[in-house]
């Protein structure tokens, strides 16, 4: 089989325009009749040279005579309104199943070319698919670092960091990368627009049956406009419109300039550079708020932890050590230690609850604790517990209470005096056998109570352990007991150090504000 010279030319050409010139010249060297030859692509008929080279209609591969068996001799007529084709003959070139080129003639073709043309009609059918997949791979590769030029430049606007600024910066981006002749936002029912007015957006361009602004607030979803566009104030020739889910954020560019098609996945990305950036915005103003919260209320808590000593401390023949660790910042443990000339006022106690709100009612326990008339004759204890009682109950704060346990020794006889308000047992440790000093009482703020003060007679020797409930959680009764009562006959001083390092062995995961007080008669 012996290939014509400019056949081989056209089969051995780099590109696909270069195979189609080709082919123009093979068959002007070889045959008189005029001939068109057509691109077919999805069977849709594209002229690219030849006679019918600026042929309007669209025209099918059967309406060239394919019946899958490669070529026709049947002669037809094409018509698309005035536009009048007469074919003899035809070609088709395919590969795979595919078809990809066919040449028409227009008047009877010289049997020679024909034979020709139907006998290398699989050669130029492969090569052509091999041009085309080629030349398809080429553009999505160029496509594609083309969309990742296009991301790289967009981190303008991921730099934005305040709503308003994402907005602006998006449009005026977006006008710049895609050389658009105008655009205009809208967002939260207002317009931004630069080259157009929204007047004109209402009254002057319409899509479709709609005005635009009608149409562009009842799509959601980024989309590329072309052929239904109606303006006669502007030439338009097409929207690009990006639209925004996050914040209801629509952007709209006319006229643009951009050699990648903004097809859907091309839309999707260019949509979800906005998205992003407003996300960005979002968590921005989020954290920022958040920042200024927290240092409100680290301000906040540093002032309610001025009324809550994280140690106390007495040495005036009793002697009395407490320490605080709240869980956090802020904590709702309280304990206070007051010496009179004839004993020693201590409280522990624990508001229900935790953090900033618990701190609060330390804050009210504190200054009933510093500023009533406790230490009167009669020390009254039944006093305080009431008053403060009264006030919580006054307020009604619903389910917030205070455990409390108010103690008072004398100097003299080591008498202990003591009010009880559902908190913990108190660990009394004696010689003479050990005991536990239990609450009579609900907590303060939960109802109207008769405080009655008991009484605990102490002895030299002995030890008072007190604490709040947030030793339980690492330990429980008993066993806190017991090893209370260890550390106590080793005769340790740092008993209450050694308890929170002991228990509380992760500082930063702590579970519950950790308060506990020792004395020693």
């Amino acid at each position: 089989m012996i290939f014509p010279k400019k056949l081989l030319d056209a089969l051995f050409a780099g590109g696909v325009h270069d195979f189609y010139h080709g082919m123009r010249e093979y068959l002007d060297s070889s045959c008189f009749a005029p001939f068109t030859i057509w691109q077919i692509d999805m069977s849709i008929c594209t002229p690219v040279t030849g006679a019918y080279r600026n042929a309007e209609g669209r025209y099918d591969i059967h309406d060239l005579g394919f019946d899958g068996t490669g070529n026709s001799k049947e002669r037809r007529t094409l018509e698309f309104f005035d536009e009048k084709i007469e074919v003899y003959g035809t070609v088709f070139f395919s590969h795979m199943g595919t078809v990809y080129c066919a040449v028409s003639f227009h008047e009877a073709p010289e049997y020679k070319i024909f034979a020709e043309l139907i006998a290398f009609s699989d050669y130029i059918g492969q090569r052509l698919a091999e041009l085309i997949a080629r030349e398809k791979n080429i553009n999505v590769y160029v496509d594609y670092q083309k969309k990742i030029e296009f991301v790289k430049q967009s981190s303008r606007i991921l730099r934005a960091v305040e709503l308003d600024e994402v907005v602006a910066m998006a449009l005026t981006f977006f006008m710049d990368v895609f050389s658009a002749e105008a655009g205009c936002v809208l967002h939260n029912g207002e317009f931004i627009g630069f080259g157009l007015e929204e007047s004109d957006l209402r009254n002057n361009i319409r899509i479709g049956s709609q005005g635009a602004y009608a149409y562009v607030s009842g799509v959601e979803y980024t989309e590329f406009i072309e052929n239904r566009i109606d303006c006669s104030k502007f030439n338009i020739e097409n929207i690009f419109l990006i639209y925004e889910e996050t914040k209801n954020i629509r952007i709209l560019l006319f006229n643009i300039h951009f050699d990648i098609i903004p097809d859907k996945e091309f839309s999707e990305l260019v949509s979800s550079i906005v998205s992003t950036a407003v996300e960005n915005a979002m968590y921005h103003q989020k954290m920022t708020k958040l920042k200024i919260q927290e240092s409100e209320m680290t301000a906040t808590g540093d002032i309610l932890n001025k009324f809550v000593s994280k140690s106390v401390s007495s040495d005036c023949g009793i002697t009395l050590r407490g320490i605080n660790h709240p869980a956090r910042t802020a904590g709702g443990d309280y304990m206070t230690v007051k010496e009179t000339e004839d004993g020693l006022f201590f409280c522990i106690a624990d508001v229900c609850g935790k953090g900033y709100s618990a701190a609060v009612f330390t804050v009210v326990l504190s200054v009933f604790t510093e500023n009533a008339d406790l230490f009167d004759r009669d020390i009254a204890l039944d006093k305080l517990a009431g008053t403060l009682n009264r006030f919580l109950l006054g307020k009604n704060f619903g389910d917030r209470f205070i455990t409390a346990f108010f103690g008072y020794i004398d100097k003299k006889d080591y008498t202990l005096k003591y009010l009880s308000c559902g908190h913990e047992p108190v660990m009394h440790i004696a010689v003479s056998g050990d005991k536990k000093i239990l609450s009579d009482f609900l907590p303060i703020g939960l109802m109207e109570e008769g405080y009655t003060v008991k009484s605990e007679p102490l002895a030299k020797g002995d030890t008072l352990f007190l604490y709040t409930d947030g030793l339980t959680e690492y330990m429980n009764e008993d066993s806190l007991a017991e090893k209370v009562k260890q550390l106590t006959d080793s005769g340790a001083d740092n008993i209450l150090e050694v308890l929170y390092e002991d228990m509380v062995l992760d500082k930063d995961m702590q579970r519950d504000d950790f308060t506990c007080m020792i004395i020693r008669i």
